[in-house]
């Protein structure tokens, strides 16, 4: 019974040997510039506005296989646009106004990252996939171009997703280019009769030691 614990034991190590070849961490940094615009409110909208969004961070990623990995760290996310509603009053006049909305959040996100073998020892396709938790750092709101009270919830929920290729450099550093996909799935406002959802699409640069 003993020898056979001490084989098994012998094996678990051999195994971990073999697999501790693909343990990697690597820490960097990325960012990225694009658009965004509404995904979802319940109002009377009768027009929306893309409008501009960036984001950059720190990511530490740890590789437990060669073409798997777990991506956490931090991220700045700004973004700023815009829609217009109509409304009727008693009168039965129709009025229209300008609802512009600028946020910063800080994002916590947990992704799993997928790439594939390297092509000529360099080049790899990769995906990332995952949740982000965002915290609003600044929100600033104006109808018709004056400000008004802030309607926006203390934390949302994002759902992310990233396709691109990596290049290795340096030795062990990688450069990263990804379409960056983010949406902010869960209601941004306080309101419980109004929800207003967002997505953000960019061109994400990145660079890990």
């Amino acid at each position: 019974m003993r020898r056979k614990i001490y084989l098994l034991l012998f094996a678990l190590v051999i195994s971990f040997g073999a697999s501790a070849q693909y343990l990697e961490y690597q820490l960097g940094l990325k960012g990225s510039l694009g658009m965004d615009w509404i995904g979802k409110i319940e109002d009377e909208v009768t027009s929306k506005d893309k409008g501009f969004c960036y984001k950059f961070g720190l990511t530490g990623i740890y590789y437990f296989k060669e073409s798997y990995g777990i991506i956490s760290g931090f991220n700045i996310i700004g973004g700023k646009f815009a829609y217009k509603i109509k409304a009727t009053d008693e009168d039965g006049l129709s009025t229209e106004t300008k609802n512009n909305f600028q946020n910063t959040y800080v994002q916590i996100p947990v992704l799993l990252k997928m790439r594939t073998d390297a092509f000529a020892n360099k080049f790899r396709v990769f995906g990332e996939v995952g949740y982000g938790f965002d915290i609003l750092v600044d929100g600033i709101y104006k109808i018709d171009d004056k400000k008004a009270q802030s309607p926006y919830r203390d934390v949302c929920s994002s759902f992310i997703l990233h396709l691109g290729f990596e290049i290795d450099v340096l030795n062990r550093s990688t450069l990263q280019f990804a379409i960056a996909y983010d949406n902010i799935f869960t209601n941004m406002l306080k309101s419980d009769y109004n929800k207003l959802t967002m997505n953000n699409l960019g061109l994400e640069i990145g660079f890990l030691f």
